[in-house]
This record gives structure tokens, C-alpha cells and sequence, in this order.
């Protein structure tokens, strides 16, 4: 006898009942009011509410070019709100272009509706459909990143115009300090965040605008915790929390290997740097797919058609390059110390390739990313694994 008493007390469950047919003028205004709100609610958290994010994100830039100073300071509060006026103007023609489907926005807004209904009713229960977590999911998505990638593309610029300007300076005066001191003071520096300037922008379009004309429309969010918490433990304010637990700074900026000869400085670095374009390559490869926890389609070119991971792969390497001064000065000095690094990046390493497994996981349950994995069978390295 099959004795489960807590299926005859259980409470109703409501779940969304199909939508009738409504006037298409509902729908593209239903979607545009909720989308506002939102991206309202996102504003006023990111720019006024929360002290965290108002610290983190506090960098401003002026561009500078030739003498020429712009009278208009860029900062990530005019970059939002600039993007939100974009948002306003836009948002009417593209719902009018998406018939029959309604936004991320209206579709949670509907499902918080049916919530406040079901409170009034104590023997009520709600559960989410599918769409309607997945139409969550991909909104928290965007909260948590469009404004990181945005603040990046902003810092990678300005640091580029800062250095340009530099450089400009440096060639005027005359290059006394010699090629080396250069490449050290601000070739490297120069090189490096054009580097990750390439990389942001692809995410940075991807997170705002998801187009059929991109093709980069969202076709699923990961829904496991495991994978958002793998994922969400990389970047801020989350990844404050794993520094504090494996405390090791990737010195991503400076130029490594100071006790070395110089052309052992200039290749070392040379091979950091290019092990920091493959990764950026990888972005460029995905274009306006790039995103994280999503499936957008799959992405066969580049550095794509002979491993499944190579953005991971080569920041990893990028990492534990870099590290190697620091490493070999640890083991003749405190070997203590040195085996507490290796054990912390390679904890961050970990961290990246249960990545990879949480995000093959969910890519897998589609059919185009299945026989990607049977065209592509390596993760990281061809022929081994």
C-alpha cells in the first residue's frame, strides 16, 4: 500500500492557464510597460540604492584625444541610463516585430500576478511554468551582468585612452628609456587591455539586444544551482567571497618575469600576452552569442572547431603563467607558502572546469550542442581530453 498522506492535504496547485488571444496592441504594450519597469527597478538599484555596486562600479572617464578633452564625463551611471533611453525609444518596434510572443518582463510580471492571486487563497499554490522560469532566470541574468560588462568595456577604454595618450607623449619627447624600459612602462600594459577591450564588447552586445537578425536569441537558461553558483562565483560581489577563501590576485597587468634576462622578460611575456589573445579570440569567435549560463547556439569557428572550452583553457594558462615568478620565488624562499599558491590557483582552475562540466550539462539537453560534442569530442586539449 502506497501510503503518501501528503498528497491528500497538499494545497491546489494553480498553474498559468493558456493565454486567449488579446489584441496584438496589449501584448506589445504589456511587454514594453513590464520591460520599462524593470529596466527602472535595475537603475535605481545600481546607480542610487545599493552602497556595494556604487563603490565597485565608481569609475568615470573623460575621452581625451589630440589635445582635445570631451566635455562630458562618462561614467557607468550615464552609460545605464543612456542605454535605457535607447531601451525606450526602441522597445515599441522590436515587441511590434516579435508577434506573438511577449517579453522576459511581462511573462514574470504575469506570474507574479497569479502569485498575489493564489495569497488571497490560503489552499492555493503557484508553480512556474517552464517559460516562466526561464523568463526569470535570463532577466536575473541580465541584472547581474549588463552592468558589469558595461563597466568593463568603460574601464578597458579608458585605461586604452589613458595609455594611447602615453604613448603619444613618450614618442613626442623621444624614446630615451629604450625599447625594453617601453615595453615594460607601457607596451605590455597597451597590448594587454586592448586585449580585454576586445573581449567585453561581444559580451557587452550580447547581454543588451537578443535579435534574430544576431542570431543570439535566448533558446535556454542553465536552471541548476550548481551551475549559477559555479558561474556566479568568478565575478563580483560573488567572487570577493572564493578570494577570501583561496587568496591568490591574478597580477593581470604587470609585466612578470623581472629577475629574468630580457629576451627570457620579452618572450615570457610575449607568450602571456598571446595566451590572453587566444582567450579573447574565443569571445570574438562566439560574437553576439556570448553570454553565461545561456545557450545561443553553437559556435563552430575558431578556436571552437578543435576544443569545446577555449576561453577557459587559455585564461587558465594566461594565469598560471603569470604565476610562475612568483611561484619560483616561493619555493626557494617558503616552500610552505609556495605549496598554499599552488594549491589556491589551482583551486580557481577547478572552479573553471567545473564550469565547463555544469555548462556541458546543460548544453548537452539540445540536440545541435550533442552533435557538436560528437564533432568536437575534446574539452581543453585535442587528443587527450
Amino acid at each position: 500500500m502506497d501510503a503518501r498522506p501528503e498528497l491528500l492535504t497538499a494545497a491546489p496547485v494553480q498553474r498559468a492557464a493558456p493565454l486567449p488571444p488579446l489584441p496584438e496592441s496589449r501584448r506589445i504594450l504589456g511587454s514594453y510597460a513590464a520591460s520599462i519597469a524593470v529596466i527602472l527597478a535595475g537603475l535605481s538599484f545600481y546607480t542610487t540604492l545599493s552602497p556595494y555596486y556604487l563603490w565597485l562600479y565608481r569609475l568615470s572617464w573623460r575621452p581625451m584625444l589630440a589635445g582635445h578633452v570631451s566635455p562630458l564625463t562618462i561614467d557607468l551611471k550615464l552609460a545605464l541610463w543612456s542605454c535605457a533611453a535607447v531601451y525606450a525609444v526602441a522597445l515599441l518596434p522590436y515587441y511590434a516585430l516579435r508577434r506573438g510572443r511577449w517579453s522576459n518582463a511581462a511573462t514574470m510580471a504575469g506570474y507574479l500576478y497569479r502569485r498575489w492571486k493564489a495569497s488571497r487563497n490560503v489552499h492555493a499554490a503557484v508553480v512556474a511554468t517552464d517559460s516562466e522560469r526561464q523568463a526569470m532566470l535570463c532577466l536575473l541574468l541580465k541584472w547581474i551582468f549588463m552592468p558589469f560588462c558595461i563597466h568593463g568595456l568603460l574601464a578597458y577604454l579608458a585605461y586604452t585612452n589613458d595609455q594611447l595618450l602615453d604613448l603619444a607623449a613618450v614618442f613626442r619627447q623621444g624614446n630615451g628609456q629604450g625599447w625594453f624600459a617601453l615595453y615594460n612602462s607601457h607596451l605590455h600594459y597597451f597590448v594587454l587591455n586592448l586585449i580585454f577591450l576586445v573581449d567585453f564588447f561581444p559580451f557587452v552586445v550580447g547581454y543588451l539586444v537578443q535579435a534574430r537578425c544576431l542570431d543570439n536569441e535566448v533558446v535556454s537558461v542553465d536552471p541548476s544551482l550548481r551551475g549559477w553558483v559555479a558561474c556566479l562565483a568568478c565575478y563580483p560581489p560573488f567572487n570577493v567571497a572564493m578570494v577570501a577563501l583561496l587568496p591568490w590576485q591574478v597580477v593581470e597587468l604587470a609585466p612578470a618575469y623581472p629577475a629574468f634576462s630580457q629576451a627570457t622578460h620579452l618572450a615570457l611575456n610575449g607568450l602571456l600576452l598571446a595566451l590572453f589573445a587566444c582567450y579573447a579570440s574565443a569571445s570574438v569567435s562566439l560574437g553576439f552569442k556570448s553570454c553565461n549560463l545561456m545557450h545561443r547556439g553553437v559556435v563552430r569557428t575558431g578556436l571552437y572547431r578543435h576544443i569545446r572550452h577555449p576561453a577557459y583553457l587559455f585564461k587558465n594558462l594566461a594565469w598560471w603563467t603569470g604565476a610562475l615568478p612568483l611561484l619560483a620565488g616561493l619555493l626557494h624562499t617558503s616552500p610552505r607558502q609556495f605549496f598554499w599558491t599552488l594549491f589556491c590557483i589551482g583551486g580557481w582552475s577547478a572552479i573553471y572546469l567545473l564550469r565547463a562540466l555544469c555548462e556541458e550539462r546543460h548544453l548537452s539537453r539540445h540536440a545541435d550542442y550533442r552533435a557538436y560534442m560528437a564533432q568536437v569530442p575534446y574539452r581543453f586539449i585535442p587528443g587527450i581530453c
